[in-house]
């Protein structure tokens, strides 16, 4: 079974599914009923010219269902047999699109997606109905029809605010196909759970997204401790980002350098793909930290002074901000000496990966590389300087996670941030960096 995880990139492939029920009216009455219903709102309107064309497998073309109020988020009505999901929507429900949510005002319902490790998800599931399960549970069988009836029916890990059921309460249950049609997902089967926050008492669309994220918020990070269930709910900027995947020599030949080993274990925890980014980001980092002194002692015996705080970065910077006892500063002295301009020219030539790095939308404040103008590098720059700005921007906007924001002022990048989904461009780049400096100070091996 295919899950919707957070390394899962088909998310938003159109939902088209030509398995539908006869239908019991015919398109045409369909869309009346819409219209009708969309006319006692003035936030929703259903756009239709009445033409239909047969292209063999269905009718076209479709009738939209539009909510200008928010984002001009449209869902297309494919069959007659969609008639009464449709309804649900346009007659009561309100969309989140921010957080991939429907609010239903009148029942007091939110209901939102959810991404993140849906395998640690499922084995959670299955502690709580068999709580002296041993071995692996095989979910493609019967549990796994159980496990999907009791999210469609009564929900999982249930919890209220009174004992007697009033007030809010929070569960999961399966994605309802509302939310499927409505954000164009494929929901990933009858496992793939989404949060329903009830009770919800607001006048407006804000005040109910506010709601959905302070409490849903509240209730993944309960779940994840006392369960291990590391599910978060959707944002909007989740799609931004290379999906680009790192490059591998493949080619692997008997030793004959010798690496130092600490950095060496630092650098295969940072090729552990089911490590969170932010951690990898942290260990590939950690492998150029290794290097500082031996970077500092070569830049202070090259400028002939008596130490690092006379000597300066390799590369131009403020009189003031240029001595090599700033950490960013040891950084720019271990680039420079483990790889040349030619080296991350050569590793730049990548369009994709050089658009994700120039482009100021993916990481935000840090440095961006510089472009042409057209997207492609600048003939001849050194982009040194620039990497090293770059790299060490983003280390302090994970590790300096003190409330209010890092080093002057920066935004923290958080676990659950959409940068943090993003930093693939990012952990190729420090990798190729780890990997240079690792072989700049390996030695022969006897």
């Amino acid at each position: 079974m295919e899950d919707i995880s957070e390394y899962d990139e088909d998310l938003w492939e159109d939902f088209e599914d030509d398995r539908f029920a006869p239908p019991q009216i015919t398109y045409r009455e369909a869309v009346e009923r819409l219209l009708n219903l969309a006319s006692k709102r003035t936030d929703v309107r259903v756009e239709w010219d009445g033409k239909q064309e047969w292209d063999g497998r269905r009718w076209r073309t479709d009738a939209r269902v539009v909510f200008p109020e928010a984002d001009g988020l449209r869902a297309h009505l494919k069959s007659a047999a969609q008639l009464h999901l449709f309804e649900r929507i346009v007659s009561s429900g309100i969309p989140l699109p921010e957080r991939h949510a429907i609010w239903y005002p009148q029942e007091g319902v939110i209901t939102a997606r959810l991404v993140g490790d849906f395998d640690q998800f499922h084995s959670a599931l299955v502690r709580s109905v068999l709580p002296r399960q041993k071995r692996a549970a095989d979910l493609e069988g019967p549990l796994g029809a159980d496990l999907a009836a009791m999210l469609a029916s009564t929900g999982a890990f249930c919890v209220s605010e009174a004992a007697d059921g009033s007030g809010r309460s929070l569960r999961l249950v399966s994605v309802p196909p509302e939310l499927s049609l409505l954000y164009n997902t494929r929901h990933g089967g009858g496992l793939s759970p989404s949060v329903e926050l009830s009770g919800v008492s607001v006048s407006n669309a804000a005040e109910a997204q506010k709601a959905l994220v302070a409490y849903g918020t509240s209730y993944l990070f309960g779940l994840a401790k006392a369960q291990g269930a590391s599910l978060r709910l959707w944002d909007t900027g989740y799609r931004l980002g290379s999906r680009r995947g790192p490059s591998y020599s493949k080619k692997i030949r008997f030793p004959q350098r010798q690496y130092d080993a600490e950095p060496a274990e630092l650098y295969g925890a940072g090729n552990a793909a089911g490590r969170h980014p932010v951690e990898r980001y942290l260990k590939y980092y950690q492998v150029l930290e290794f290097y500082m002194p031996k970077a500092v002692d070569w830049e202070v015996t090259q400028q002939g002074v008596a130490g690092q705080n006379q000597a300066q970065s390799p590369y131009i910077r403020p009189p003031k901000d240029g001595s090599l006892r700033i950490e960013q500063n040891q950084l720019d002295a271990v680039i420079n000496l483990a790889v040349t301009q030619a080296d991350v020219a050569g590793l730049l030539r990548d369009r994709d990966l050089f658009t994700a790095l120039s482009n100021p939308q993916i990481i935000q404040h840090v440095e961006t590389l510089e472009h042409d103008g057209s997207g492609a590098p600048l003939l001849s720059s050194d982009y040194r300087k620039a990497v090293s700005s770059r790299v060490y921007g983003i280390r302090n906007r994970i590790v300096h996670m003190k409330e209010g924001g890092g080093v002057k002022g920066a935004p923290l990048l958080g676990l659950h941030s959409r940068e943090a989904r993003d930093l693939a461009a990012d952990l190729r780049l420090l990798r190729y960096l780890a990997e240079k400096a690792m072989e700049r100070w390996a030695t022969a091996l006897p």
